[in-house]
């Protein structure tokens, strides 16, 4: 057999520096010295026989030959860890600690059932959650500090890899009657929001660029515009007052039944929201987070799948 040129060690010191985009950042990441990590890099380039980073305005851009290393570099560590975890998690349950993030949208909603199902097969996993917006949970798997995140898809950093879970549908939520003639659950037009006072999420929502956009596009003026990061704190000042705002679906799951607010999805034009899971590109999720992220998306599915259900009734 022949052997391979490339070194373990090379591949994780190319893989960092251009993830990190900076040598001394890259040996703190392998806890290494920056001599080294600058040494495995040129070693490296030299037994491919091509340079694999050049620098364009004091970032690292990879090469024709860099993208290949990079790409296939990260499928070899993954496997090779997914190997030693297969082997290690051999005829025992599902154990250890799993820490993983998911945005407020899904939380309300999405978290309780899933966490009903993961337990009847992974009782004895202690589970620690970060609920926050997708920019931080993207910061924190990148960081190693989670495992996976269940974010709204968008541009990742260099270094992570989305699996798509599930599109859900944009809605305005307000008090009963407060739009003025649709009924609970009929489909409204943008434009239903003018002359409304709209809550709407910071500018580090990834939501709130598309919302004052579409708004803008359409020319629907808003009487008021609050902004709130709270969604539940949203959902219940909408209940009590004259304010609506723009949600996902999943989000407004508990409130179906129309009893204190009212749904209307948004049909012209249609909004839509996709969730991914989002995990280190060449990391392998243990066994007790990879049935975790499974269950978290079958129930994002059903969540969502009820919605669509209920607006066929």
């Amino acid at each position: 057999m022949t052997m391979p040129k490339i070194s373990i060690r090379a591949l994780r010191a190319f893989i960092a520096v251009y993830e990190e985009q900076s040598f001394s950042r890259a040996a703190k990441r392998e806890n290494a010295t920056q001599s080294g990590m600058s040494t495995q890099v040129r070693n490296l380039e030299l037994r491919v026989g091509a340079d694999l980073l050049v620098r364009q305005r004091k970032k690292f851009a990879l090469t024709s030959a860099g993208q290949v290393v990079y790409a296939e570099g990260q499928a070899i560590l993954k496997r090779l860890i997914a190997i030693e975890k297969k082997v290690e998690e051999m005829g025992s349950a599902p154990a250890g600690l799993v820490r993983f993030g998911m945005i407020p949208t899904l939380t309300r909603s999405v978290l309780g059932a899933a966490l009903e199902e993961f337990r009847k097969d992974a009782s004895g996993v202690e589970l620690s959650l970060v609920e926050e917006y997708s920019g931080s949970l993207l910061n924190r798997v990148m960081a190693g500090e989670i495992e996976f995140a269940v974010v709204p898809a968008g541009e990742l950093p260099a270094g992570l890899t989305a699996r798509f879970v599930g599109r859900d549908r944009e809605m305005i939520l307000s008090a009963p009657g407060q739009l003025g003639g649709p009924a609970h659950l009929v489909e409204v037009p943008l434009g239903a929001l003018e002359g409304q006072r709209l809550i709407v999420p910071s500018a580090q929502n990834v939501r709130r660029n598309r919302i004052e956009s579409a708004l803008k596009a359409h020319g629907v003026h808003l009487a008021d515009m609050m902004e709130m990061d709270g969604m539940l704190a949203t959902i219940e000042i909408i209940a009590q007052s004259q304010w609506v705002a723009i949600l996902p679906s999943a989000i407004c799951h508990a409130d179906r039944a129309g009893a204190a607010r009212w749904l209307n999805p948004i049909s012209d034009p249609p909004m839509t929201i996709d969730y991914v899971m989002v995990q280190k590109a060449e990391m392998t999720l243990s066994r007790a987070a990879r049935l975790l992220a499974e269950q978290i998306g079958q129930s994002t599915a059903q969540i969502i799948a009820d919605w669509d259900n209920t607006a066929a009734a």
